[in-house]
């Protein structure tokens, strides 16, 4: 490990982007090692119940039986830096809405405040429609552009969510991404409305606010298993093997050299 730090802190790169590139690159073993075996194995691991994303599941029927919107926020991030991974759990999580309700005639209402995201939004969806055969049924206006942040302050864009929860006919509200302070102002918004929602973020600060206003949260790295649990697809499944592997891992690592500590012998 010593060795690739300092091989790496040579080519450039902060110490901190260092020591996450060398932790990430034994991470691609278990990670590439199941995904080859992925296609010849006979079964997919089996996943823990999440209620959250089984919630996912039902709140298009209700939209549909209401005739209201589902509001959809993929986070205050950009989908290029620290934030990525929880910017592209709300991707994940929004390809899902938009596939099936491409299939009804209630589109989600997906607000965005990141210029980069809008794209990537404005993206899913489009091909969300292509692939249900409705192409011509998608429309730019389903993506809504509220504000830019300010200074790094996402408070435009949180007060123009809080209006449209207030003022807009919204069957649930999905919030999951990367937020800060801000969440619990939109959240709270919503749960006064008793709107049902399903939330989920990574950072600790924002944790409790999840937890205390969401119908239905998603704590932590619950987030970053979206694509397994909503797509299915091979590769999400292999990356949470590979995760759980490399967790443990980690574990027995710290263990070793807290009771080697403990003797003495380092």
């Amino acid at each position: 490990m010593s060795v690739i730090l300092d091989l790496l802190g040579r080519s450039g790169i902060s110490p901190t982007q260092a020591f996450m590139l060398a932790l990430f690159l034994p991470f691609l073993i278990p990670f590439f090692y199941f995904l080859y075996r992925a296609p010849r194995s006979a079964s997919r691991p089996r996943l823990r119940q999440i209620p959250a994303y089984a919630s996912l599941k039902k709140i298009l029927a209700r939209a549909a039986e209401t005739g209201q919107q589902v509001h959809v926020s993929v986070g205050t991030a950009s989908i290029a830096g620290t934030k990525t991974a929880e910017t592209m759990a709300g991707l994940y999580t929004l390809e899902f809405l938009a596939d099936r309700s491409a299939n009804s005639d209630i589109p989600p209402l997906v607000t965005v405040t990141d210029p980069t995201t809008m794209p990537a939004v404005a993206d899913q969806l489009r091909r969300a429609y292509e692939r249900q055969g409705y192409p011509d049924e998608y429309r730019l206006d389903y993506t809504r552009f509220i504000a830019p942040p300010v200074n790094g302050n996402a408070t435009p864009y949180t007060a123009g969510v809080m209006d449209v929860l207030n003022h807009e006919p919204i069957a649930a509200n999905v919030m999951v991404g990367a937020f800060g302070d801000e969440f619990l102002l939109m959240a709270e918004t919503a749960a006064q409305r008793e709107i049902f929602q399903v939330s989920g973020a990574s950072d600790l600060n924002v944790l409790p606010f999840v937890q205390l206003t969401a119908t239905a949260p998603l704590l932590g790295e619950e987030i970053f298993a979206a694509g397994a649990y909503l797509l299915d697809r091979v590769g999400h499944y292999t990356s949470l093997v590979a995760q759980d592997i490399f967790r443990i891992a980690l574990a027995l690592l710290i263990l070793v050299v807290v009771l080697l500590r403990a003797l003495g012998l380092v």
